[in-house]
């Protein structure tokens, strides 16, 4: 496979996908570290991304990547009218979400120092740049939103010819 026959934004999201799946196993996702000059006690660790709520955020992201590299190696498979560039950017920009919330909402105790760690700002910025990918390559594939409301909006059939009445029945006695 040529890789310069591949479309820019397709290659970049799957670039950026391929670093955040790597990137998640590092342990330093979040870390944490105890420094307490009084009983000489100095400690710290860490954590991957396939913690707690983080691990839907990495699986999101790996169906995002997934999808783009389906959309690029194997394109007949996917059916006709499904939006695949759509599906990638929402699972890219809610996994994206979760990442980033789990990584400022673990708390620490009295004297301990919880954040995202060097590997989680990493993240940060390969799933924001997936995100924006596959976003654009979304935009730049000429797919269209997903029309739910077919009957413009206001509870009125829409416009077009009048369908012709049913038979009418027997007359009531």
């Amino acid at each position: 496979m040529d890789l310069s026959k591949i479309n820019p934004l397709n290659l970049g999201a799957l670039v950026a996908g391929g670093l955040t799946i790597i990137l998640s196993f590092i342990p330093s996702y979040v870390t944490a570290s105890i420094d307490s000059d009084i009983a000489g006690v100095n400690f710290s660790s860490g954590t991957s991304a396939w913690d707690s709520f983080a691990v839907l955020g990495v699986l999101l992201l790996v169906a995002a990547t997934a999808a783009i590299a389906v959309k690029v190696f194997a394109p007949q498979v996917i059916p006709a009218g499904v939006p695949i560039n759509l599906a990638a950017a929402g699972a890219a920009g809610l996994g994206t979400l979760l990442l980033i919330l789990r990584a400022f909402t673990y708390s620490g105790g009295f004297g301990v120092d919880v954040g995202p760690g060097w590997s989680g700002y990493a993240i940060f910025i390969t799933s924001i740049a997936l995100t924006v990918f596959a976003a654009l390559g979304f935009k730049d594939s000429g797919e269209k939103l997903p029309d739910f409301n077919n009957n413009n909006g206001g509870g009125q059939p829409p416009a077009g010819p009048t369908p012709p009445a049913p038979p009418a029945g027997p007359p009531a006695p």
